[in-house]
């Protein structure tokens, strides 16, 4: 069962979300999951770009247009990156993931700061179960449905915590 964790904290601007989860994988594996195009389109969007030290990349939308586009700040292959994140049309942010050894598993930590869509909170969790799923079957495509369903049923809960969070800052 996945145990993916979210946090919600202020952040200026908007919020920081800190998630926490561990895969049965090992770093290596993890790593190309979340680094390699081919990899990503089966768990969470198509992808293109460099994905080294200064390299830019864009993730694209399920219409094949650009979503969003960064570049790696940091990247030390298989411990962890930052790098920027700026949807179309929005201010930049930045995400840091890093990936620890945990006996045969791994433990992936993200973070993702200066945050103002609240979507983001229920859209970082279930791509990380996505990950979850991605590593269980490798094969298996990219199954949008089961995406969906599950960002709905998470979506109320980050709401209500964002807005719990939002009320009680001064």
């Amino acid at each position: 069962m996945m145990a993916v964790t979210g946090e919600i904290h202020a952040d200026e601007p908007g919020f920081r979300l800190a998630f926490d989860d561990v895969y049965d994988t090992d770093p290596d594996d993890l790593w190309e999951a979340i680094t390699t195009p081919e990899r990503l389109a089966r768990w969470m969007a198509a992808y293109r770009g460099d994905f080294r030290l200064g390299g830019r990349w864009q993730a694209l939308t399920r219409d094949g247009d650009v979503y969003c586009d960064g570049e790696v700040v940091s990247c030390e292959p298989p411990n962890g990156f930052a790098t920027t994140w700026t949807v179309v049309g929005e201010a930049p942010t930045l995400l840091t993931v890093r990936l620890e050894p945990e006996g045969a598993r791994t433990r992936l930590r993200l973070l993702h700061e200066h945050v103002t869509r609240p979507d983001y909170g229920p859209g970082w969790h279930t791509y990380l179960e996505s990950l979850g799923w991605h590593l269980a079957d490798p094969a298996a495509p990219k199954d949008r449905a089961r995406w969906d369903a599950r960002f709905e049923e998470l979506e109320p809960g980050y709401a209500a915590r964002l807005a719990a969070l939002t009320r009680r800052a001064p």
